[in-house]
């Protein structure tokens, strides 16, 4: 259940990284490093909700609203 939690190693608000340690039992940190993880590296997901927002159909892409169309 940690791994689902957790997922890769993905850096903390102070920096750190967060991972589950029963994955990385006796890695060095430079292992544990070269597995980092950087959701959204390019910001497309603030481009990506920008865009959505401005689209003709908004809210078209939740569930509720799909299925009552």
């Amino acid at each position: 259940m940690t791994c689902r939690v957790f997922g890769p190693p993905v850096r903390n608000q102070d920096g750190g990284l967060g991972i589950c340690e029963l994955c990385f039992h006796g890695a060095t940190v430079e292992q544990v490093a070269a597995c980092e993880m950087m959701p959204d590296p390019g910001g497309l997901e603030d481009l990506l909700l920008q865009e959505m927002d401005r689209s003709s159909n908004p809210g078209s892409t939740i569930v509720a609203y799909v299925l009552a169309e």
